[in-house]
């Protein structure tokens, strides 16, 4: 569920098991907030028939960001994800929620579907987290899209989350160890994006790109920090190190510290604060 590099069970016993569940409580309505602000450029509200491909679903936010944003009786919505306990969350937001979807298993590098399937493909927190930089799944969009339908990706310019994990590697393990989600940097880029989306198969005069700021409300900061550090301080190819059970209070800290001087950090009512992310969203037509 967290793509860790190392194959090391070792885990500290404070540290949070990185469950879909889990998941879904850190990135809270984050990934809801993103995918809003990137289905902002299509108007579902006046889109005929739009049959839509939520992919990599998780737990739903594009199929939600969608619903909202539409007629419910004028869209169709696919979410497809390759992992089942996901696949089983979202399903049971699908009943809650009376979304006009469905749920199926498929790899978003190879998907089952035929050509010419869908009018709009979104993949939200997507592209970032699959080999081969997301090609191979913008191939797929691709693919499956029809003649005009529209492509909708996006990567984070920046999040105040990562340099938060980094500051509490630096202060609590020793000088050289590898550090969680390295490589990531390159998708802060603008024209890199716009790369993956053209080596995918679409025109360069055909990709739209946009920023945009995305604000994510969170609890208690202890217990946020607690989370982001459970679910990604473990994921260098180091893995855990015994070192970090002694000073788990003291990375949770860095991680407070490092989260209060991120830019857009608001302190709101009733223990809840707010932090700031920013979004590249690539809008493709076929």
């Amino acid at each position: 569920m967290n793509a860790p590099e190392s194959d090391n069970p070792y885990a500290p016993k404070k540290a949070l098991k990185p469950t879909p569940e889990l998941y879904g409580e850190l990135v809270g309505d984050g990934t809801e907030q993103l995918a809003s602000a990137s289905i902002s450029f299509i108007d579902f509200s006046s889109s005929s028939d739009a049959v839509v491909h939520d992919i990599g679903c998780g737990l739903g936010a594009v199929t939600a960001a969608v619903v909202a944003a539409s007629n419910a009786n004028n869209v169709k919505i696919t979410g497809s994800d390759i992992d089942d306990n996901v696949l089983n969350l979202y399903r049971e937001e699908i009943s809650k929620n009376n979304w006009p979807a469905e749920a199926v298993k498929a790899d978003a590098t190879a998907l089952i579907f035929a050509d010419g399937t869908f009018t709009h493909a979104i993949g939200n927190a997507l592209l970032f987290v699959l080999p081969n930089d997301g090609i191979d799944a913008m191939k797929e969009m691709y693919r499956t899209l029809k003649p005009d339908g529209v492509a909708i990706v996006n990567s984070w310019a920046y999040t105040p989350t990562l340099p938060a994990i980094i500051a509490a590697c630096e202060k609590t393990r020793p000088a050289g160890t590898p550090l969680p989600r390295q490589g990531l940097e390159k998708w802060e880029s603008e024209d890199f994006l716009r790369s993956i989306v053209k080596k995918g198969g679409f025109q360069a005069d055909k990709v739209k790109m946009e920023k945009r700021d995305v604000f994510m409300t969170i609890g208690e900061l202890n217990h946020f920090a607690t989370m982001l550090w459970s679910f990604i301080g473990g994921t260098s190819s180091a893995g855990w190190l015994e070192s970090d059970e002694e000073n788990w209070d003291a990375a949770v800290d860095a991680v407070i510290e490092a989260l209060k001087k991120s830019e857009g950090f608001e302190e709101l009512e009733g223990g809840k604060n707010k932090i700031m992310f920013k979004a590249h969203v690539a809008v493709a037509k076929k």
